[in-house]
This record gives structure tokens, sequence and C-alpha cells, in this order.
């Protein structure tokens, strides 16, 4: 029996491979077919070649470092050589173009109507950062966290990981910015903050953060701005992983490790993160053990259902400041909070051509105890649903309901007892170890249309009520002009607002069950530019803010002293200043700066931050540093005492990719051992270094 000749022979496919932005070939980019064994180097001039090949389909993958991988699905014909070229994007040079938080359904950057930073999978990956907040801290202009020591914020009394966005968000132990995991708001049913300890860089696929209100698709909380930290899903077909363990100053270890699948219509992904430290200082041990679950299944091209589970418990001990009347509380790790909590949603989306919306449900437990005695169970619960409509060309109409119940049960609660024959003594209070509840409710729409090509109006209207207050009207309006092909001007007008919680409603003595809302008027103007075929990304904003309704404690002029009252207001402007410059396909650029003036001094709000990030990868080495310069950040506000810190702190992280498979790198933070502080009387470390290795699977 005789074979034609190109049975003999076998087919070949061959190509090149080269950047996606300067047609730079990519020598040593690895092709290979799936499900075989077969791979290949590119040569000098990013070419490759398979040879001996039967006649048939096949999968070739693409993957080189500092590259985002990618594939073809390629057809043989008997007899033929293929040609399969290949273009790479640079991870340094990925652009967030679509975003998800700014409209609730994804949509290119220049039709969101609301300033979005984004921080991308990439910039997480070349951070040293295990938590996501200190990296925000430095990325997003305009935004400030506190950090009280090495590793770990803590709650309560001395704790850190307060954020501001442009001054506003710190008011006592309440957050007026709103932080969310998918969507989901991150709030202690009691107190009303986040949890900062919690959020882990290595569980993120991406952070989007608007800068200024977003209550009106957000409600409660989002009177300063709004954190949506994106979680990761598995991205490749069948199954992978990682284990990544690091070890440093301060006797550090961390640890993590994530797994995932991706076949069939089912996604999973799951990951353990463990983070351990003496810390920088006596008495400031931290340790963090998180674990998390995410699944989904994907019925068809429309629907598609998620499910996500974590689990958060961690210890930390507060050091106390160094100036500290009584040291023997701090003393042992005398002062310490247990946390543990738990978090699930349940999201099903629907995508169709002229309809995109989700219907969420979630829960949210914490279980706190306090060396002072304080035990407490909280939980925030709710529904969310979503739906926008396209109509008609160039329009999107939004449309959502939010029912959120949140409170708990906390204890000791004591409040003062008059004595006609002495001095006031403190009794258990009716709300001590009592479940205490408040239920908020919010409806809202918005209509968005591009006029001509070049003018998108949006406005948007929220009502909002509420247990106690009764109700709150929320409105929007935004105007962008597309001045050029590549860039664009912005006009906006919001309303932020925050409800008072169950601890400034009902908790401790200074509690006011009358409270009203805060709320605050943002306006500012945007443009935004890009050049150099897009490599180098502009950014400037201009905005005012005026609050009024401030929650805060007024003296009484009887027991107890001071009472929460709605007496506070503001009046902020600054600038704000964003650039990313790609200057090569492994060269990057990212700076910003940002301008607050305020018309009362307040705590975790600088008055200039300006932050400079170098990204460069030569062979198998990347090489990140960045510097953060901060000046006329006040630490210390008690009357007509001021205290102010300026600072700059120099970070580094250098990786050598072994191979396809192994990681190794060293990171340093505060290379130059500045002497500052963040939080008054709690030091920063010195320089520290750590050194770990990252392995995938």
């Amino acid at each position: 029996m005789l074979f034609p000749v190109y049975q003999v022979l076998g087919q070949t496919i061959e190509g090149r491979i080269t950047d996606s932005q300067t047609g730079a070939p990519l020598q040593q980019a690895t092709v290979s077919i799936r499900g075989t064994s077969m791979g290949r180097i590119a040569g000098n001039e990013g070419q490759y070649q398979f040879d001996h090949l039967k006649p048939g389909t096949y999968q070739i993958k693409v993957s080189f470092i500092g590259y985002e991988p990618t594939g073809k699905t390629i057809t043989v014909k008997a007899g033929e050589t293929t040609k399969a070229d290949f273009q790479l994007v640079s991870k340094i040079y990925q652009q967030e173009q679509v975003l998800v938080t700014g409209n609730q359904v994804a949509t290119t950057r220049e039709l969101v109507p609301l300033t979005t930073s984004v921080v991308n999978e990439a910039e997480i990956e070349n951070s040293s950062q295990t938590n996501i907040l200190p990296l925000l801290s430095a990325k997003v202009p305009g935004m400030f966290v506190t950090q009280r020591g090495y590793s770990g914020f803590g709650v309560a009394s001395g704790s850190a990981g307060q954020i501001t966005i442009r001054g506003v968000g710190l008011n006592g132990a309440t957050s007026e910015v709103l932080v969310m995991i998918d969507g989901q708001p991150q709030m202690m049913g009691l107190m009303g903050h986040p949890f900062p300890d919690s959020y882990v860089s290595s569980d993120l696929e991406k952070v989007e953060v608007i800068r200024g209100p977003g209550s009106l698709l957000y409600g409660t909380n989002a009177m300063g701005g709004v954190i949506n930290l994106i979680t990761r899903k598995e991205d490749k077909e069948g199954f992978s992983g990682q284990v990544r363990g690091q070890y440093g100053s301060f006797n550090t270890v961390k640890a993590a490790g994530s797994a995932g699948y991706r076949g069939n219509g089912l996604n999973i992904f799951a990951s353990y993160n463990f983070d351990s430290t003496d810390g920088s200082r006596d008495n400031s041990d931290f340790k963090n053990n998180t674990a998390y679950l995410k699944t989904g299944y994907q019925f068809n091209d429309h629907l598609d259902l998620v499910w996500d589970g974590s689990y958060v418990d961690f210890t930390a001990h507060d050091p106390g400041p160094v100036n500290a009347s009584d040291p023997s509380i701090y003393a042992n790790n005398g002062a310490w909070n247990d946390i543990k909590r738990t978090n699930t949603t349940l999201t099903l989306s629907n995508h169709y051509d002229k309809a995109d919306g989700k219907l969420k449900l979630f829960f949210n437990r914490g279980h706190h105890l306090l060396y002072d005695g304080w035990n407490s169970i909280d939980k925030n619960f709710g529904v969310n649903f979503f739906q926008g409509l396209k109509l008609i060309n160039h329009n999107l109409i939004g449309i959502g309901i939010d029912w959120n119940r949140y409170g708990g049960k906390g204890s000791p609660v004591m409040v003062p007892q008059m004595n006609p024959n002495g001095p006031p003594t403190m009794v258990p209070s009716p709300y001590n170890d009592q479940w205490i509840w408040i239920n908020e409710t919010g409806v809202y729409s918005f209509v968005q249309q591009t006029f001509f090509g070049w003018l998108t109006a949006n406005a948007g209207l929220r009502y909002q009520h509420h247990t106690t207050f009764g109700h709150e009207w929320i409105p929007q309006f935004a105007l962008t002009f597309k001045t050029t092909e590549n860039s664009d001007v912005k006009l906006l007008a919001s309303k932020g607002f925050r409800s008072p919680n169950v601890r400034e409603l009902y908790l401790f003595p200074p509690a006011n069950p009358n409270l009203q809302p805060e709320s605050m008027w943002n306006y500012e103007i945007g443009y935004n530019q890009s050049l150099l075929n897009k490599k180098l990304q502009l950014e400037a904003d201009i905005y005012y803010l005026k609050g009024k309704n401030l929650i805060q404690l007024v003296p009484t002029g009887s027991f107890p002293p001071v009472r929460n009252e709605n007496t506070g207001a503001f009046k902020h402007y600054g600038l704000e200043l964003d650039a990313k410059y790609y200057a090569l396909p492994n060269l990057a650029f990212d700076a910003n700066y940002s301008y607050l003036h305020m018309d009362t001094p307040k705590l975790a709000s600088p008055e200039n931050q300006l932050y400079f990030g170098v990204n460069y990868l030569f062979g198998k080495f990347t090489l990140n540093t960045n510097m953060q310069w901060i000046s006329g950040l006040y630490t210390l506000v008690e009357g007509d005492t001021r205290v102010s810190q300026n600072y700059v702190v120099v970070n580094g992280k250098l990786n050598y990719k072994v191979n396809k498979y192994l990681d190794v790198y060293v990171s340093g933070d505060n290379l130059t051992g500045a002497n500052y502080e963040i939080n008054y009387g709690y030091l920063m470390p010195g320089t520290s270094v750590l050194a770990g290795a990252t392995l995938r699977f």
C-alpha cells in the first residue's frame, strides 16, 4: 500500500512571536502544543516552527516573561505549511479599559462618569505587599491608609487601616469610604468599619477605586469613595495552581497557596494565606489565617451563577504609643484582639446584547474579642439587584434595588446611673448583650446617553430609607466631552452620604437615636489624555467638596459630658494628577500626585502625596522600585495641639524567573531607613527585607 508523500514528511506550523506595541521579536518566548510534549523556544527573530505534524487541529499556546500568555486553535491541512503569528501584550502595558464599579456593568473607561483608578493584576503581582491596602495608598492619587507597624492593622483603640479619599473617610471608629468585595459591602454590623486585615492581595484580580461619592449606586458609607476588590477566577483551561513562601525581618513568615480548575462551564478557585510576624516593636505580634473559595458555573452564553465564601481568623497585638501613660497595659502582648469573620455571596448574572444585570445575596458575620473584655457578634446581610438596559443606540438605563440588614450584640455596654448620694455609677445598658438591628432599603436609577458621538450625559437618583432617620435623596449628574480621539473632559456633581451606625445610635453614653445621615456634595472637572500611541496615559482632576451633618461629640454640660450630634461641616478642594508611561515593552513608569486643602486639620489626610514607580524587565529579572513622598500629614489634632509629619519612603523588589514554574525574589521596604509616624506615637519600622519563592503548576 502506498502513502502520499505529505503523510510521510508531515505538515508544518510556523510563525513569529512579536511585541504587540512595537513589533519587536520576542526571543526566548515559549511555544507549545496543548496535549502534547512538543515545545519550542522562539529564535533571534521571534521565529518558531513545528515539523512532522499530522493533518488536524492543534491548540498553540505562547508565553513569555512579563507578557500575557495567549493561544490559538490552528487547523493543519494535508500537504500545507500553516502560518501562525502571535503578538503578545506586555503585562506592564495592560490597560484597564473596561470598568465595572462606576456603572455596575462592564463599561469602557471613557464612558464611566465617576473618577476611577484601577490597580491591575500585574501591579499587584509586582508588589511586595501581601495586604492590598498599602499598595492602594501608593498607587491611587488622593487615597491614604494609616499604618502603625510592620504588619497588621488591628481593630478598636490604637488600630490602623483607616482609609481616606480626598480627606474624607475617617470619623472616629467609622468609615466614610465603602470597601466592597465583588460589589458586596464590607461593614462591621455594630461599628460600621471595614476589615483591613482581611484584604489579602493574592486573592485579587484587580481593584477599582472610585475617588469621590459612590452613594448613587452603593448607598451608605460611599460618601468619600468606593474600593471594589475584584477577586480572581480561574482563566486557564484545566487545573493550575501556585504556592508561595516568604521569610524576612522581624521573624516574618508569609505563605500562600491557590489552585483552580476551569472546564465544561465550571470555574473553581481556592486559596489559603498565612501571615505571621513578631513585629518591629515589642508586643506587636500579628498572625492571620485567611481561606477563600469561589465556584462558578456558566449555564450558557447568557446566564452564570457564582458562589464564594471566605474565612478570616487573625490576632493582632497593639504595642501602644511610645509615650503611653501606662505601658503595663501593652506589656506581654496584653493589648490584643482576636477577630474571626466569615463572608459568603451568591450571584446570578445575565448577559444579553441589550441587557446586563445581576442578583446578589450576601451574608457577613464576625466575632470580635478584645483584651478589655469586649465581646461582640455582628451580622450584615442583604440582597442587591441591578439590571442594565441598552434599548436604543448609545444608551444605557440602570435600575437597582438594595436591601440591607445589619447589627449585632456586644458586651459590656455600660451607661451612667445618677446617684443622689455620690458620683454616678456605671451600670449595664438596656442594650448590653442585646441584638440591635438596622434596616436600609435603596432604590435607584440612572440614564446615560451619548449624543453626536462626542457628548455623553449621565443622570441618576437614589431613594434611601433607614430604620431611624427616614429617607434621603441622592442625585448625581455628569457630562463627558470627547475632545479628540484620545482625550476627554468630564464634569461631575455627585452627592454622598453615610447613615449613623448602631454604635452611634444606641451603644455607650454618647449614643443618640435621633441622628441624621452625614452628607457631602462633590464637584469636579477631569481631563484624560493618551499620547504616543497610548503608551503615555495622563489624567488630571480638580475637585471641591462640601460636607455637612458630620456626627461629632458635643459637650452636654451635664452627664454624660458628651453626646453624638450632627454638627460637623467641612470644605475641601484639591488637585490630583496621574501618569503612566510604557516607554518600552520591558520598561514602564507610573507616577501620581495629589494636593489637598482642608478648612480644618484632619488625621490621615496628607496635604501633599507624590508617588513614582519604575518596572523594568531584563532577561529573567524584573525590578520594581518606587518612592512615596508625604507632607503635611497630621498625626495629632487635639485642641490647639497639632503634630504633623513629612517623610520619603523608598521600596523595591527584584524577581528572578528560574523557569516557567519557579520565581525567586527579594523585597525591601523603607530602604533609606526613614524615621516617621503615621499613627501618633507609633514609630514605623526602619529598613526591612523579605525573601521568597513562588512555584506554579
